[in-house]
This record gives structure tokens, sequence and C-alpha cells, in this order.
């Protein structure tokens, strides 16, 4: 799939020409540094959608502690909150971020991914061919990643160019694309489904993909790994290496995280609980924990495990 991503230094932008010269997917800029809206968003965001684009949005990360990473990241979630937007991409690229440790900088990424992700997104991270080889720590940040790779960045592609590890390769920023005067960012996407959407609205938070999603996400961040000892590939898809993690968990009063946080949004959702989600297995957890496992059939313990954590998918 061909695809573009635009801020407000692409101007004006005639979406339905863009729509006709093949473009099948737009990822739009959403704050600047400031944490402001781009100039353009909101126009982009109506013409895009009106064209049948459902626009993914980028946020370029200028952070240098979790602190600061979190609330960028809410104020992305404020701004696409109730729109047609599935994903949020991290853009890492900030010479400063270079110096920092691998697991600080992993620690400022996953604290804008938890925010994003439990506002019911999903979350990609945007690199260039260097920042993933050398600068991340990848095997740690176990998401979607967007990596740029230009070669003479002459607005071609070149097969062999082309990133391993990407589901999407900005291949240029020297594209030519009807309806846009200026010169744009193009990308390929090896994974359709991404896209495949159109302008359908986005699927609610709480659909059996988006859940498990949420909750490899959550394994992830609370150290859960598969029987080889790896992270969890963020896929929405409940196989084997899923099924492992989930056997090591047991949730019980005093438990605290992310898995915990999970528990608690999922056990609201199904029988309107009230739980404060604050990652915290307090008294009141463990009671809507015994009403869950009573509903599906369970033994009623209150220890939160495998068979309980099953009921919630």
């Amino acid at each position: 799939m061909r695809g573009i991503d635009v801020s407000s230094y692409q101007g004006k932008i005639d979406w339905n020409a863009v729509k006709k010269d093949n473009i099948d997917f737009v990822i739009l800029r959403s704050i600047i540094q400031s944490g402001s809206t781009d100039a353009r968003f909101e126009e982009y965001y109506a013409g895009s959608v009106a064209a049948g684009f459902r626009p993914d949005v980028y946020v370029y990360m200028y952070d240098l502690t979790p602190e600061s990473s979190r609330e960028r990241a809410g104020k992305v979630v404020d701004l696409i909150r109730g729109r047609q937007v599935k994903r949020v991409w991290l853009d890492m690229e900030l010479a400063a971020q270079r110096n920092l440790p691998k697991s600080r900088l992993t620690e400022i990424i996953n604290a804008a991914v938890e925010v994003i992700q439990a506002a019911g997104y999903e979350v990609g991270i945007y690199c260039n061919q260097d920042w993933y080889n050398n600068v991340l720590d990848v095997d740690n940040l176990p998401y979607m990643y967007w990596i740029a790779r230009y070669g003479k960045n002459d607005g071609t592609a070149v097969p062999s160019l082309r990133p391993a590890a990407a589901v999407i390769w900005q291949h240029t920023s020297n594209g030519l694309v009807d309806g846009i005067d200026s010169r744009v960012d193009m990308n390929i996407c090896y994974k359709p489904e991404l896209f495949g959407a159109g302008s359908d609205p986005a699927p609610a938070p709480s659909s059996g993909r988006a859940e498990v999603e949420s909750l490899q996400n959550a394994l992830n961040l609370d150290g859960y790994r598969d029987g080889a000892g790896r992270p969890l590939v963020v896929d929405g898809k409940m196989g084997p290496r899923t099924r492992e993690a989930i056997q090591k968990v047991v949730l019980k009063r005093g438990s605290d995280g992310v898995t915990v946080d999970w528990v608690q949004k999922r056990i609201n959702e199904i029988i309107a609980a009230g739980l404060d989600d604050d990652g915290k297995f307090g008294p009141a957890t463990e009671a809507a924990v015994k009403d869950q496992q009573e509903r599906a059939g369970l033994v009623v313990d209150g220890l939160c495990g495998p068979k309980t954590i099953a009921s919630l998918l």
C-alpha cells in the first residue's frame, strides 16, 4: 500500500486528488513541540476523512523523562479522542535522546505507550534504520516499526533498501503526489490490514483483537515473557507465545502493575464493577475477581490466574 505522512509544511492539500493518485493511507502530524496542535491538523483531518481515508497520527517525541513523555502522549490522546483514528506513531529521532541509556529511553517510550494504549489506541514507533540498529533497545520495545531509509532520496523506492523489521517503510522525503504542491514523504505499508478499513470507524477498544493486543502490551510492560523468555509481539493474536506468558500470571491482593490495570478495565466493561483502574490489586478488585469467577463458572478464590484472564477475553 502507498501512503504519505504530512504536517502543516505541506500547505493546502486537495485530498480527493491525493486519493485518486493511488494513495492508500495517510499519517498526520498531531501536536508540535510546544504541545499545541499542528496548524493544519483540523483541516487535514477533515479533508482526509471526507476523501475516504482513516488517518493515523504521529508525534515527535522531544522527551527526556518518562513524566514528560506521559504528558505529551496525554495531549495526543486528548486531540484524537472521538475521531476516526486508530493508531499513534511515536517519532523517535531527537539527537539529545541518543545520549540516554537504552534502558532510560525504553522507559520514556513505554510511558507514552501506556497512556495511548490505555485510551484504546494502537501504538507504533517511527525511526530511521540507524536508530533501529543502534539506539533503541528493540528487544524490549516489541511494537510495530515504521522505518525511514532513503538511499539517494530521489523519490523512488529501491527494493534492496527495504528495512527488514519495518511494517511501513518511509523510502523518500522527495515524493510527488497529485493534490500537494510541495515534496512529501512517501511510504510503503507491508501490512495492509493496518489501513484496510478505509474510512470506517475504528473498532471499539473492547473488541476481541484489541483486548488481546492491550493484554499483550500489559504483559510485556510487566516483564512477562513467553516460554523462550522473549517479549510478546503485540499483534492481537492469541497464539502459543501469548498463552505461555499468560500461564505465568497469578495476580492477587497486593499485586500491582499494568496487567492488574488491564484486569480492572476488563471487569468494569464486563460486569460494571466500578473499580478504580489504578493498577493496584486491593480488596475491591479481589471481590470483583470473585464475582467474575462465579459468573464464568471458575473456582472462586480471588486469584486472577490464566483461567480468569481467559474468561475476561
